[in-house]
């Protein structure tokens, strides 16, 4: 019976094989950390738990990508001829960089917060501790938000093709496409402000001069009406003219009435035609007297309201010229603006990315290992000099 519990007792204190090389592995790290503790603490250890971070606990992060240009009226064409410019000129301008501007702004971020829940793409479930916001090290609040912002949306000029390139970075490929379509659309809204601010500051002017041109000639045409309504007539230097050649023949009746009259008195004075001419020279003076009055005289005759209605007219025939050349200016200013006029023109379109390109894990170990090794040696540097200089 004793010698089955010893054997039993024997068989339970003897290590498995795999507990025996953890042990073994065990004791090596720690008396490579006894021998090693600089190297260890400095760069082992930090480099192993970076590692296992990136590898098994750092979330995976899509980036979608876009590509686009701004460009004018001026330079309309296809994008290829764009792409193909004599001499290889940019097609960048200020408007290119004013939208870029605008899409890493706090104006697009507030876009995309209130329209768009921005903040709870950002602190997705799928997040790890480290990559999420809020995280652990920053603060809540807007500011904070607005610096992890800039981390995750990029807006920059592609010097190989001149063409702008959006990228966004989320926890989930189709957020990350959701959010660039959604800045592509808010930039849109901005080119079409953009325009009609310049069309405004353009056309503004000009269309003020036209309105109060054209105002000034419907009061001046009311002026009109009212003149022809007060002295009822239509177009006075018009209708001065039958007046005017009334009193004409009348003048060249009393001429041809005198004549005749001079005739009979030289060849027969007694004749009774000479009462009959005289009566008739009389008739005659007298209906000259009555057309001159008409046309001359007081104020209700026709020469103060032709000089009104002529004042009138030249009013208005210079208001017209006026017009014709504001109207002139106004069509330019048009033609101008619409040259002027700059578009958003995507040349892709943001794509859903089918697998996570953040965080390069293998860029990032050896990024970190280097910079560790190199604090290491600076370290070992620093103390050895240190050292040389305390015994000296």
């Amino acid at each position: 019976m004793n010698n089955n519990v010893e054997e039993s007792a024997s068989v339970t204190s003897i290590p498995s094989p795999g507990s025996a090389f953890f042990s073994r592995f065990f004791l090596a790290c720690l008396n490579f950390i006894k021998k090693k503790p600089a190297l260890s603490v400095v760069v082992i250890i930090p480099n192993i738990l970076f590692a296992i971070y990136l590898t098994c606990i750092a979330s995976p992060q899509y980036v979608s990508e876009a590509h686009f240009m701004v460009k004018s009226e001026r330079s309309q064409g296809t994008p290829l001829s764009m792409l193909l410019q004599a001499g290889g000129e940019t097609i960048t301008s200020e408007n290119t960089y004013a939208v870029q501007d605008y899409m890493m702004s706090r104006d697009a971020m507030d876009v995309l917060l209130k329209h768009h829940d921005l903040e709870k793409i950002f602190n997705s479930p799928a997040a790890d501790f480290m990559s999420r916001y809020p995280n652990w090290y920053s603060l809540n609040n807007k500011e904070s938000f607005y610096r992890y912002y800039k981390k995750h949306v990029k807006a920059e000029i592609d010097a190989d093709t001149s063409l702008s390139v959006l990228r966004v970075r989320t926890f989930s490929a189709a957020e990350s496409q959701h959010i660039a379509k959604a800045l592509l659309s808010a930039s849109e809204n901005l080119v079409n402000d953009i325009n009609a601010r310049q069309r405004q500051n353009l056309i503004g002017a000009a269309q003020k001069e036209v309105d109060e041109s054209l105002k000034q000639l419907k009061k001046l045409q009311i002026q009109m009406a009212a003149f022809r309504d007060t002295t009822a007539m239509i177009d006075p230097e018009k209708q001065s003219v039958p007046l005017l050649g009334n009193k004409y023949a009348l003048q060249a009746m009393l001429t041809a009435s005198q004549m005749q009259l001079d005739q009979i008195l030289k060849t027969a004075p007694d004749s009774p035609s000479v009462a009959v001419y005289r009566h008739q020279i009389s008739i005659i003076m007298q209906e000259i007297k009555n057309a001159s009055a008409t046309l001359t005289g007081n104020n209700e005759s026709l020469v103060p309201k032709l000089t009104e209605f002529d004042s009138l007219t030249v009013q208005r025939q210079l208001l017209e010229k006026v017009l014709i050349s504001e109207v002139g200016s106004l069509e330019s200013a048009k033609a101008q603006a619409n040259r002027q006029m700059v578009f958003l023109e995507e040349v892709t379109q943001p794509d859903a990315p089918d697998y996570p390109e953040y965080p390069p894990a293998i860029v990032f170990m050896a990024v970190f290992f280097a910079t560790t090794y190199g604090l290491y040696i600076m370290g070992r540097l620093l103390v050895a000099g240190a050292r040389e200089h305390k015994i000296s």
